[in-house]
């Protein structure tokens, strides 16, 4: 029905928030380790960026 597909629209909203929050989140703790010196190996292994990921991140952080 078109109340089951509305609700399960919100539903895949809901989550894709959730996912965009917690990519946010990881991207700001990524960027404070970076910026105290910890391990880029060590910093993808916690987060599972890539190396190119990491190097954005890096360039990100150097402009700001």
């Amino acid at each position: 029905t078109n109340m089951t597909q509305i609700g399960q629209m919100y539903e895949e909203e809901k989550i894709e928030y959730g996912n965009r929050k917690a990519l946010e989140e990881k991207i700001k703790i990524t960027k404070i380790l970076l910026q105290e010196g910890v391990d880029s190996v060590m910093i993808m292994k916690a987060t599972g960026f890539t190396e190119e990921e990491l190097l954005r991140l890096q360039d990100a952080n150097a402009a700001e």
